[in-house]
């Protein structure tokens, strides 16, 4: 599908492509009819188009510009691997080693989880805030404080550099971001705003940086300056002894994004 987006890339020598129309896009070529969430929704690298893969280049989904209908993409190479767009489990949790979280909240707070026979990762994100897990894992500065996490989606503008070495913004335009987790909490002595991204599974996989950043940057326009915006990325491995819960959290300068 996206051959003829590579040979320009390649024909001009430029590490990125777009934004354009993918609708327009798929006219242009003569391409069946796809999907646009299909095609440009990619959280995992699993989920990128063969060519992609082959060619090292990421996809990003733009929203629709005003004065059009359709949704916008566009390509960018990777410079350093796929570390410059993805998370990857088996790197950044190579070093963990399990720990034991003993609640420190009742067992009647956490009763209605046990009902269900499975856990969405919504209702892991629940589970992880009301047992004290995400306080302790991201060493707030009131364990004890009650926090409820909001969620939803909406659309939103912003611009981002697809990569800090490509001479290139752009916006994303009017574009829907999800999001699984927003709290505020006082951490090291500041309030800050996290915004948590969770993923669940029996094995490690990898996450798209955009996940992380989409929600980071579509926010910091409605917070005030004093309130820092933070990424949490949390994965759920399902395992024989239980639910491990792995944390990493970040500056979104630190997933080498602006």
């Amino acid at each position: 599908m996206f051959e003829s987006a590579l040979r320009e890339m390649e024909s001009g020598g430029s590490p990125t492509f777009g934004p354009v129309s993918f609708q327009a896009y798929i006219a242009q070529h003569g391409l069946e009819p796809a999907r646009t969430w299909q095609a440009l929704s990619i959280d995992s690298q699993e989920r990128l188009a063969p060519e992609l893969k082959v060619a090292r280049t990421m996809i990003f989904r733009l929203g629709a510009p005003s004065g059009t209908r359709h949704t916008h993409f566009a390509l960018a190479k990777c410079r350093d691997g796929w570390s410059d767009y993805f998370l990857e489990d088996t790197y950044l949790f190579a070093d963990c080693q399990p720990e034991v979280f003993i609640p420190p909240v009742s067992l009647r707070q956490l009763f209605a989880f046990q009902l269900l026979p499975a856990l969405t990762e919504t209702s892991l994100v629940n589970l992880a805030v009301a047992s004290g897990l995400l306080h302790y894992a991201l060493d707030l500065d009131e364990p004890q404080t009650i926090i409820i996490p909001a969620t939803g989606q909406s659309t939103f503008s912003f611009h981002f550099r697809p990569h800090p070495a490509y001479g290139v913004c752009w916006t994303h335009d009017r574009g829907q971001v999800e999001m699984d987790a927003l709290f505020v909490a006082r951490r090291h002595g500041a309030e800050a705003l996290f915004v948590v991204e969770a993923k669940s599974g029996t094995a490690f996989s990898d996450i798209a940086k955009h996940k992380l950043v989409y929600p980071c940057l579509a926010l910091q326009t409605h917070v005030p300056q004093y309130l820092a915006v933070i990424p949490v990325y949390l994965r759920v491995r399902r395992v024989d002894d239980g639910l491990h819960f792995l944390v990493v959290t970040d500056s979104v300068d630190g997933l080498k994004w602006g």
